[in-house]
């Protein structure tokens, strides 16, 4: 990772540039469930919320002068308790950001006698599926046909889940 990337909390102030992240791993079409033209306000007011109470749940995001290169989260899942949302910024893949975002949540878990973080992968991103066992995520359930695309394609998702001692 490039020493100039910075992993801190998240800040009202950052929202906008949260959106713009999300946006653009949204139009690529292929890592996260939400496409191209979901509801901005919503997200935005999701955003806020859970940037307002970082001691109950933690929101950082990653970033250099420029910008952000990404942001993680971890929020109450109805299925899977409590769980990571990460995004990282095309240009900044595969520099350690994720992996950094990924420590810092587990440091986050351990510090807080959190006993499992979980996360949901699409079978295809096999670059983010390395990432997350190479840090010690295992797949705990294949769901099949579980998120229909605005193309009318139905992708199966991947549950994985880090286990603390």
């Amino acid at each position: 990772m490039t020493n100039s990337i910075e992993i801190r909390y998240a800040r009202p102030r950052d929202v906008e540039q949260i959106l713009d992240l999300f946006e653009e791993v949204a139009d690529e079409l292929l890592w996260i469930g939400p496409e191209p033209g979901f509801d901005r306000d919503r997200k935005r007011a999701s955003f806020l919320d859970a940037i307002a109470r970082p001691d109950e749940l933690p929101f950082w995001v990653a970033c250099d002068g420029a910008g952000l290169a990404g942001s993680a989260s971890i929020f109450h899942h109805a299925e899977a308790g409590l769980a990571i949302g990460m995004l990282v910024r095309a240009s900044y893949r595969r520099r350690g950001i994720g992996q950094a975002l990924i420590e810092r949540s587990f440091t986050w878990a351990r510090d807080h006698g959190v006993g499992a973080l979980s996360l949901h992968v699409f079978p295809h991103n096999l670059a983010a599926r390395a990432l997350y066992q190479k840090a010690g995520f295992r797949e705990i359930d294949r769901f099949e046909r579980d998120i229909t695309r605005q193309t009318g394609d139905v992708w199966d998702t991947i549950l994985m889940r880090k286990e603390f001692a």
